[in-house]
């Protein structure tokens, strides 16, 4: 009997071994045209990510270069008009001094041509306020041009006007002598 079992296993190794080859191609040649298929779908699906990759990146790019580019133009554009804004302010400024020097000079001669005595600010006459004023001037280290530009016609004109009402009081005194 127990021939009879090894026998069957024996035959059976036997006879799978003894199998011609040719049996045994054509499942490996599905198997292996299986895989090659599979092989370049897979390949394919890598080529098609890489593109959309490649894809993303520009699209990425071209938008943090789009934003870049706003942001500069409109950080220009705010600088441009902050600009403006202060030229306006620094000119509605000067047109509120010129008329208030206007005024301030009108009282002024009319005040000297009736002969008064020029008091401002705490028993200051004229020349002092001005004196501080040119003094204060000079303490200023402004860094922009213009503002040096400005405050130097400011000095200037001080001066000539502090000389002139010296000029204007001393002919209103030789005319009172005479």
């Amino acid at each position: 009997m127990e021939d009879k079992d090894t026998n069957p296993k024996t035959d059976k190794k036997n006879q799978d071994f003894n199998e011609s080859p040719n049996k045994k191609i054509p499942p490996l040649n599905t198997t292996i045209d299986s895989l090659s298929a599979e092989l370049e779908e897979v390949k394919k699906d890598l080529q098609k990510r890489k593109n959309e990759n490649i894809t993303l990146k520009i699209l990425f790019y071209t938008g943090l270069l789009v934003l870049l580019v706003g942001f500069l133009y409109s950080n220009s554009v705010l600088q441009r008009a902050h600009m403006r804004s202060l030229e306006k302010n620094i000119i509605s400024l000067e047109q509120r001094l010129s008329g208030d020097i206007g005024q301030i000079k009108i009282k002024l001669e009319h005040n000297i041509q009736e002969g008064r005595e020029l008091k401002l600010i705490e028993g200051a006459n004229i020349f002092t306020v001005l004196e501080r004023m040119d003094h204060t001037i000079s303490k200023l280290k402004p860094k922009n041009e213009k503002i040096v530009v400005l405050l130097n016609q400011v000095r200037t004109n001080t001066n000539e006007f502090s000389q002139l009402l010296k000029n204007q009081q001393e002919n209103s005194r030789l005319k009172v002598n005479h």
